[in-house]
């Protein structure tokens, strides 16, 4: 029953990928398929004797791969009995400029015009994939092309590509690489095009996530991208996705850190939609939902938190402090301006707790830093608030963080 359920969520995510290609701006929706499609000329190696044919097309599923031979005509290879059928391997009859600009891509040499030359038959042989290495070597000639398109950041070619491939079979293939590729060009199009989001997370859907600490890792910072873009439900998504898997690792280092994301996106949902409350009542039950998932999802990390010597203890703290001061500015907005100062003195307390234990390689300390200013403000400690604007301009030269404290030292008073 669980495989059945497998197929029908990767059926499914098929045909939603395909509704996003056709939603993709008119220059991504070239069909390369159809465009280059035709046949491709090859030999087939009777034990070690070869013979000329025209390869037609491969059917995985009925374990077919089609086929025309001179003198004989259109013929069928079973693809799961070729040993039987006493067939040693395929092989592709390329031009000489073809596997020429093949290795310069291989090499890392990349030019639009060697795309050119490789693009008529790479797209021909690109749906014999399903043909195991061992019988038609072409694997890494695709990896190849599908690679440069990443690294040339031709991404509309690049998701046209990846999403079509079967790589579920290429992982059984070896070739765990054309997923990587794909996890690679999904955070590569989030951090140049965040609207692209949705397009690039259907591809994540085609991706495995094995039991293994670097696919967790890989996983783990495409979620942080969508994040850092400020895409909070969508990352929440994807951590939600990995979690499960990681929780069932052994001795995992990603374990902690996967149940704080969701709470401090929750959070920032929170800050959005309150945001919108204040001019549209309607956005107050969104704001109240995100409120309570991040109360529900912290009250589960409390039951087990993070080591003070750890690196989560310090976003822990951090999302701690946060939530504090929303509450301080839930009483601010009531009019108790008691209530608020207490809990802005207790998201002081909370941060700075985590600031102390903290190395200054983390990502999320600037944050920490600057709500920590921002607290001491609330309470009127200018002069303490200053310092650690100062501090985020010496730590955190030529970035954001730097640029807001600038604008918070010029509005402190006295300045």
């Amino acid at each position: 029953m669980g495989k059945e359920i497998q197929q029908v969520m990767r059926l499914l995510c098929a045909c939603f990928i395909g509704l996003l290609v056709w939603l993709l701006p008119l220059d991504a929706q070239r069909d390369y398929f159809l465009e280059y499609r035709g046949q491709l000329p090859a030999k087939v190696f009777y034990g070690t004797k070869p013979q000329n044919v025209s390869l037609l097309g491969v059917d995985g599923k009925k374990g077919i791969i089609y086929a025309k031979m001179e003198g004989v005509g259109n013929m069928q290879f079973e693809l799961r009995s070729l040993k039987q059928q006493n067939i040693s391997r395929f092989e592709l009859m390329l031009p000489k400029d073809v596997r020429t600009a093949l290795r310069y891509l291989s090499n890392e040499q990349y030019s639009p015009k060697y795309l050119e030359i490789i693009r008529p038959f790479i797209y021909k042989v690109l749906l014999y994939l399903e043909i195991p290495f061992e019988y038609l070597p072409i694997h890494d000639d695709c990896l190849t092309y599908a690679k440069a398109l990443v690294e040339m950041e031709l991404f509309e070619e690049a998701f046209y590509l990846l999403s079509r491939l079967n790589l579920v079979k290429l992982d059984e293939f070896g070739y765990r690489e054309f997923s990587e590729t794909s996890l690679d060009l999904a955070g590569k199009m989030i951090a140049k095009t965040p609207k692209s989001a949705k397009v690039a997370r259907a591809l994540l859907q085609k991706v495995t996530i094995r039991d293994d600490a670097a696919d967790h890792g890989a996983y783990l910072r495409l979620a942080d991208s969508l994040r850092l873009q400020g895409l909070y439900s969508e990352a929440i998504s994807e951590y939600m996705r990995l979690g499960p898997i990681v929780d069932v690792s052994a001795n995992s280092p990603y374990k902690m850190i996967l149940q704080l994301w969701p709470v401090y996106c929750y959070i920032k949902l929170y800050e959005t939609y309150s945001k919108g409350a204040a001019k549209d009542e309607r956005y107050a039950a969104a704001a109240g939902k995100m409120f309570n998932l991040a109360l529900q999802n912290m009250k589960k990390v409390e039951e087990s938190p993070p080591d003070r010597q750890s690196n989560e203890f310090s976003l822990y703290k951090l999302i701690r402090a946060l939530i504090r001061v929303q509450y301080a500015r839930q009483f601010e907005a009531g009019g108790n301006d008691q209530k608020a100062k207490d809990f802005y003195r207790q998201s002081v307390l909370e941060v700075t707790e985590g600031i102390v234990n903290a190395r200054v390689g983390l990502t999320w300390l600037p944050e920490s830093l600057m709500m920590a200013g921002d607290a001491y403000e609330n309470l009127e400690l200018n002069e303490a608030a200053r310092n650690v604007y100062k501090q985020v301009n010496v730590f955190f030269k030529s970035t954001k963080w730097a640029s807001m404290s600038e604008e918070k030292l010029m509005r402190l008073p006295g300045s």
